[in-house]
């Protein structure tokens, strides 16, 4: 009886051992998926147009271990429905695996859908909600065709993981000129005065075109900002139109300046920077006095100059720029500095006293800028021309 008890005991400890073996049997094993990379989204003829950029990891090991000699291409996969989901839906139609979004790394928006009432709103609702999805996914904006901007490879066969619009700090550590957005930020500044946020506007390369020993090539660049709200596209400005907007950056990491005038043939490289912003009244007005201290080394230099005239003419070029990117915003009814959430921050009562639609009023005379620059060195030590 005692070895039947015993045989017994024996059985159900197998058969519960072989419950939790059998635990994985509904997984999806990795090399048998295929991985969004990024995700395109244009509006064309009443319809949602989604494009999907699909990488392999196992191929891009592969590409990589080889030194980028394999033939690896990216892939692309267009979906049409009425909404954002019914075009996702047309694509796993055709798609011949399981299609896993955890490593979706960026958005394309074109501005067809950012046109569009709601055409942001109901992309990012529905990204937000899939459980696969993560916050750290980077926006942009433009006016390419999304299946040409989403097959333009790196150049030198580098994986696509490597590209300008899946991996943007690579270069911003170099050049600070527009700062990524990712999705959980977008949030952030959508739900907060003025309600307005800025993504990176990109293009393929036309005038700075990259070449191989065989063809020439296209790649991505950030050309400018979109200034979004949660329903619609306010304005996109060409770099060049607020170049006051990198100085308001306290992301800021490295970018050059050149002067201007009898100084034209002087760069100076900012890589330190720290901004402040004051609240103050002034003729029972809301002002803001913004003070921007800057530490900068010369880059540049042909003919022997004072310093001190160096970081002068710095101060004003700086104060220049910041101030004429306000104008532009004031232009097209924009509050590009956010100082509408310094209000919101300091003094909500008077804030929710004049705002509207999140945003105050404001005008030419709403801002004081004072800016103070110091030249720490010459990169080498040098302060002078190295040939004299």
């Amino acid at each position: 009886m005692n070895h039947f008890k015993k045989r017994i005991i024996f059985l159900s400890i197998f058969l519960l051992i072989n419950l939790t073996l059998a635990g994985c049997w509904d997984t999806n094993e990795p090399e048998r998926m295929v991985y969004v990379h990024g995700l395109g989204v244009d509006y064309e003829d009443d319809k949602y147009n989604v494009y999907l950029q699909i990488v392999n990891p196992s191929l891009l090991a592969k590409s990589e271990a080889s030194g980028g000699e394999t033939d690896v291409k990216v892939v692309v996969g267009r979906g049409t429905g009425e909404t954002i989901n019914e075009a996702i839906f047309d694509v796993y139609r055709s798609s011949q695996r399981n299609i896993f979004w955890g490593h979706l790394s960026f958005i394309v928006f074109s501005e067809n859908v950012l046109k569009k009432k709601n055409g942001l709103k109901a992309t990012v609702d529905l990204i937000d909600r899939y459980r696969e999805t993560r916050y750290k996914i980077l926006m942009y904006s433009t006016k390419e065709p999304l299946f040409q901007l989403l097959t333009a490879l790196p150049p030198l066969e580098m994986s696509t993981a490597l590209s300008r619009l899946s991996d943007p700090n690579a270069t911003y550590r170099q050049s600070s000129l527009i700062r990524s957005i990712s999705l959980r930020e977008l949030l952030i500044g959508l739900n907060e005065p003025p309600h307005v946020v800025a993504i990176p506007y990109v293009e393929l390369t036309k005038k700075h075109a990259w070449e191989t020993d065989k063809k020439q090539i296209q790649t991505i660049e950030a050309i400018g900002v979109s200034f979004i709200t949660n329903s619609a596209l306010k304005e996109t400005f060409n770099i060049e139109e607020v170049e006051g907007l990198k100085w308001m950056n306290e992301d800021l990491t490295r970018e050059d300046l050149r002067l201007r005038n009898d100084l034209s043939n002087i760069s100076v490289l900012i890589d330190n920077i720290k901004i402040k912003k004051k609240l103050f009244i002034k003729n029972e007005k809301i002002h803001f006095k913004i003070t921007i201290e800057v530490l900068a080394k010369l880059r540049e230099i042909v003919q022997k100059e004072r310093l001190n005239k160096i970081e002068r003419e710095t101060e004003n070029l700086l104060k220049s720029q910041i101030h004429q990117t306000f104008l532009t915003g004031l232009k097209n009814n924009l509050d590009l500095y956010r100082l509408s959430e310094v209000l919101y921050r300091k003094d909500i009562k008077e804030w929710q006293a004049i705002e509207h639609n999140g945003k105050i009023p404001l005008t030419e005379d709403s801002i004081e800028i004072f800016t103070h620059v110091k030249l720490i060195n010459g990169e080498k030590q040098r302060r002078n021309p190295t040939l004299e």
